[in-house]
């Protein structure tokens, strides 16, 4: 099927849209606030994970139930509180797909098992459609959510749980999970406060998997 002229220019104008959106969503006077960008966020989460085992450090966000269409739905209704969800292309929940959602995580946790907030860290990346194609020279780079700074968090050594929140003015992201001496495995969820079009969005982003060394401290 050939593809109209109509249809290319529309591509094209998303394609530049994804390849130039570096919006910052931080406030200056929130330390704890969200940065969105096509381009590198400026925010490294620390792991023990060691030098030799550096891809260790990082994680994966899918669907494990679904590889339908609810996963990419999920994760545009969770940028919606800070970017256009047509900007995005395609996102697979398959965890073993090009397109997806990679991540990183720094948690550390004091010795009465409460998250260090100022610590502690997350980085999001969305590799849609768009990431890693090349348009006009350039290579469009991940749709990435970081933050810098979490609200809240803790650990129960004994039952091996953790819950972590991270909140701003757009919403807030929680890692609820369990680990095992080896893996972290837990779900994501988010509560939009804002919407850039149409109403905050709430739900579950999906499932995680990392690895202890990257994640817990």
């Amino acid at each position: 099927m050939k593809t109209s002229f109509l249809s290319k220019s529309v591509m094209g104008v998303l394609v530049l849209a994804a390849l130039t959106l570096s919006a910052c969503a931080k406030k200056d006077d929130s330390a704890s606030g969200r940065v969105v960008t096509r381009g590198g966020s400026g925010i490294v989460t620390q792991n023990t994970c060691g030098n030799a085992a550096q891809a260790q450090a990082v994680g994966k966000i899918f669907d494990s139930q679904s590889y339908g269409s609810r996963f990419e739905e999920q994760v545009k209704a969770f940028v919606s509180a800070t970017l256009d969800p047509e900007a995005l292309g395609t996102i697979s929940g398959n965890i073993n797909d090009a397109t997806g959602i990679d991540f990183t995580a720094s948690f550390p946790f004091d010795s009465n098992n409460q998250l260090i907030a100022a610590q502690a860290s997350i980085s999001i990346k969305i590799f849609d459609s768009y990431a890693k194609t090349t348009y006009n020279g350039q290579v469009v780079p991940p749709y990435e959510v970081a933050f810098s700074q979490a609200k809240s968090g803790t650990i129960n050594r004994n039952t091996r749980q953790i819950n972590v929140v991270f909140e701003d003015e757009f919403g807030s992201i929680t890692l609820t999970g369990t680990y095992d001496g080896s893996m972290v495995n837990g779900k994501v969820s988010f509560n939009n406060y804002k919407a850039l079009k149409g109403s905050p969005q709430s739900g579950q982003l999906g499932d995680f998997r990392i690895y202890q060394c990257a994640m817990i401290h």
